[in-house]
């Protein structure tokens, strides 16, 4: 009996080791983790605020925010915003950019569900071992979901 339990618990510890995927250390966050689309969105109460981020492989950062949101109440557009993103280390990148008050800023990474979502960890300026917020963006698997948006032109 006892034999049958521990080849048991061998053969499910290679079944959950043989599934998980190799190199995901969610610490460990690349450029080419993070390219693609993300659905930003951030809750305010019970109101939601619609926003893209995409990231591409060169490290440009383009945030995409619907006026005409719960939160924005404005017209059906997109106000567009760019900066770039860039590795300093580990799972640690400098945000440089005009979108919001602060021009720069540092943000820690973490990979979520096999790299469909990212918590993204913003840290206080005067002391970065500690986090002011966060966020989890999911992936947008259809890249092409802003290709023929409008645009709201400059902020």
């Amino acid at each position: 009996m006892l034999d049958r339990r521990f080849y048991a618990v061998i053969l499910i510890f290679l079944s959950v080791s043989a599934c998980s995927p190799t190199g995901s250390n969610p610490t460990q966050v690349t450029m080419s983790d993070l390219v693609g689309l993300w659905d930003s969105s951030e809750n305010t109460g019970v109101k939601k605020d619609v926003i893209y981020t995409r990231v591409t492989s060169e490290g440009a950062i383009i945030e995409y925010d619907y006026d005409g949101d719960e939160i924005d109440d404005g017209l059906a557009c997109y106000h567009v915003d760019t900066g770039s993103l860039k590795n300093i280390e580990a799972n640690r990148f400098l945000v440089a950019t005009d979108m919001h008050a602060d021009k720069q800023f540092v943000i820690e990474l973490e990979l979520l569900d096999a790299g469909n979502a990212l918590k993204v960890y913003f840290l206080d300026e005067n002391d970065p071992a500690k986090t002011v917020k966060s966020q989890i963006w999911t992936r947008v698997t259809d890249e092409s979901l802003l290709t023929d948006e409008p645009t709201c032109g400059g902020r």
